[in-house]
């Protein structure tokens, strides 16, 4: 009869790919449900408006010019 070992484990539990993302922005973080609302409004077509573009658009620009 054989035996077969188990492998070893870490005694701690492997933390999702998701969590172990860090977008980091200077010394901010960003907060993983800011994230996924901001999913969850291109999965839902919200960027695709006109007004939402325009804003989005001059925001960036804005952006732009500070730096």
């Amino acid at each position: 009869m054989t035996t077969t070992q188990k492998s070893n484990r870490t005694s701690k539990r492997p933390r999702s790919l998701a969590r172990a993302w860090k977008i980091v922005l200077g010394t901010d973080r960003v907060r993983w449900s800011r994230v996924q609302k901001a999913q969850a409004r291109i999965a839902s077509g919200y960027y695709e408006r006109d007004e939402v573009q325009d804003l989005v658009v001059e925001q960036i620009l804005r952006e732009l010019v500070r730096q």
